[in-house]
């Protein structure tokens, strides 16, 4: 089958945004309900997810990467552009997999395909989504406008994408290797919460070490994280363990500083934003040096 008639058949049925002209054209137009933000990320076999792993899975993955990145704006996902450099050679029971798990979670988090591209390539299975959102606020809550004092407050849980990984790395513990391959990521209450009290706010994908440095460095800040209170997926007396966990990265979960005393419905504080730049780890009451590597480094 042509790799028109595969668009016909499995990807116009996604479309039904008004803008999109049922993909009949080469262009695409923008609803805009308010202040519209925008990201894009790619997935690339091999390096994002593994060849073993399911591929309706896979299809989720790319919707749940970007969706975590516009609820810690602060913001809803609206409309998305997909694209797909499909391998010769793969069959079409995949691609019809692959897109059921697209539009599995299109539905779950109410996002509207409105085009994208499809090639073939004679390299891995490569992915991309650009998902637009919408900010509830004036506007999305960046990641450099913290300030000294403030808390770090995570939601969920902190290892899932390690130990998930380790599980399906080693084939064992299923339900431990799904929370790899589909991360658990926030919802609209989520993107309200970030909206209401988060000064500055990201997403955790890299681990939450590098992304929280990250999140005081741009915020010109140090941080002080307490390992004794971060909600791990796999609470441990181990040391390594916990570090583990914290630089395994594909948590997707969101990191926010906040006034220091608020109280944030589910969401767990973890530290706090200091004058004195770096990073600082406490565990179990006492300084401990951070890891060499403090997240996945692109």
């Amino acid at each position: 089958m042509s790799e028109t008639a595969w668009i016909k058949r499995y990807i116009m049925p996604l479309v039904s945004a008004e803008g999109a002209d049922g993909l009949r054209d080469d262009v695409a137009i923008l609803s805009t309900p308010g202040t519209m933000i925008v990201n894009v990320d790619m997935l690339i076999e091999g390096i994002h997810f593994l060849e073993a792993d399911p591929i309706d899975t896979v299809g989720q993955k790319l919707v749940r990467v970007n969706v975590s990145d516009i609820l810690a704006k602060g913001a809803l996902p609206h409309e998305a552009l997909l694209s797909i450099a499909w391998p010769r050679g793969w069959v079409e029971a995949d691609f019809a997999d692959l897109i059921a798990g697209l539009d599995r979670d299109f539905k779950t988090y109410g996002i509207a395909l409105i085009g994208g591209d499809t090639v073939g390539t004679e390299g891995p299975l490569s992915l991309s989504l650009t998902l637009t959102g919408v900010c509830i606020g004036a506007g999305p809550v960046r990641r450099g406008s913290g300030r000294p004092g403030q808390a770090l407050h995570v939601s969920g849980a902190i290892g899932w994408g390690h130990v998930g990984l380790e599980a399906a790395l080693a084939e064992r513990d299923p339900s431990a290797a799904q929370k790899y391959r589909v991360p658990m990521t926030g919802d609209a209450k989520t993107a309200h919460l970030v909206a209401e009290f988060a000064t500055a706010s990201m997403d955790i994908s890299d681990g939450l070490l590098i992304d929280a440095s990250n999140l005081a460095a741009t915020s010109a800040c140090g941080l002080e994280i307490d390992l004794d209170l971060v909600p791990f997926a796999v609470p441990s007396d181990d040391l390594e363990a916990l570090l583990d966990q914290c630089t395994g990265g594909d948590d997707y979960q969101v990191l926010m500083a906040v006034p220091d005393g608020t109280v944030v419905p589910g969401f767990t504080r973890i530290g706090r934003l200091t004058d004195e730049l770096g990073l600082r780890l406490f565990h179990k009451g006492r300084d401990v040096n951070p890891p060499v590597t403090l997240g996945f480094e692109h």
